[in-house]
């Protein structure tokens, strides 16, 4: 998930959280979080490809939806017709997410409170928390994950955590007699889209949308896996081919399979190739 880089956030930050109590702090994260949306402060790469891969009038979904970052654009893309499923687990941040949405006007929006996953559970989620008080929360993550990995000093270098429990539903139970024509999906839960896809069949057998999913080796390890065992859920079970989008061919590239697994990656159909031969180089 992008993050904003401020010399002048990282002085103030912990001193507002230091001497506000929770509710005013909290108003202060709205309005940051509204001010990085709307000024494009928090973009990745691959929103760029948003515009050419959306209809208006349809259905998509954000899993691991953080502050709004891909809804806001999703909601605009797909228009008064279309709608956005948003999946969010952490209180404090679906709270300030809430906000967003009436601050920027956003009705076809459904945000809910619950993790995506295989199956319909409750976890414990493990939210990372700041030197200095704060949670970070898009690193938040299912308690089982193991952060014992050699980049951890790099990706995960938090000395404290707080635990809660959520909601965890799949998405074919919650939502697939819900939907009539989803055409995306973002996944961004900190190493367990596995689950997630797992969860997900019979509504990617169904509608096979486009899917952008953010694979981080180290944290799928956390949970006992390879990557292998993604890449034959994705290709082998789901028929999905795996590219990787190059900002400045504006296309999207077959993915070295030797690679190291550290990016958001784009998931596409083998029945809709021809759909999106557009855009694949």
């Amino acid at each position: 998930m992008a993050a904003v880089n401020s010399p002048i956030r990282d002085i103030v930050k912990p001193l507002l959280y230091k001497l506000l109590p929770e509710f005013l702090y909290k108003k202060i994260q709205v309005r940051a979080k509204y001010r990085d949306i709307k000024f494009k402060m928090v973009e990745e790469p691959e929103m760029e490809l948003l515009p050419r891969l959306i209809q208006t009038g349809t259905e998509v979904i954000d899993v691991g939806a953080n502050y709004a970052y891909y809804t806001e654009k999703l909601s605009n893309l797909v228009g008064p017709d279309g709608h956005v499923y948003s999946f969010e687990p952490i209180p404090f941040t679906y709270d300030v997410a809430i906000k967003l949405l009436d601050l920027f006007n956003l009705r076809n929006v459904t945000y809910i409170q619950k993790g995506v996953g295989e199956k319909d559970e409750t976890l414990m989620f493990r939210i990372p928390r700041q030197s200095f008080g704060a949670i970070s929360a898009g690193l938040s993550h299912i308690a089982k994950r193991n952060n014992d990995f050699k980049e951890r000093d790099l990706y995960y270098a938090f000395s404290s955590d707080e635990y809660i429990n959520a909601e965890v539903i799949s998405l074919d139970s919650y939502l697939l007699s819900k939907v009539k024509n989803v055409t995306l999906i973002k996944i961004d839960i900190e190493g367990a889209e596995y689950f997630a896809l797992k969860g997900m069949k019979e509504l990617l057998k169904k509608f096979k949308p486009v899917v952008i999913v953010e694979i981080q080796y180290f944290f799928l390890e956390g949970y006992g896996l390879t990557i292998n065992n993604l890449l034959d859920l994705i290709n082998k079970e789901l028929g999905y081919n795996i590219y990787i989008y190059d900002p400045k061919e504006k296309m999207i590239k077959n993915v070295d399979l030797n690679a190291v697994w550290m990016a958001n990656y784009i998931l596409i159909h083998r029945d809709k190739l021809d759909q999106y031969k557009y855009l694949i180089k």
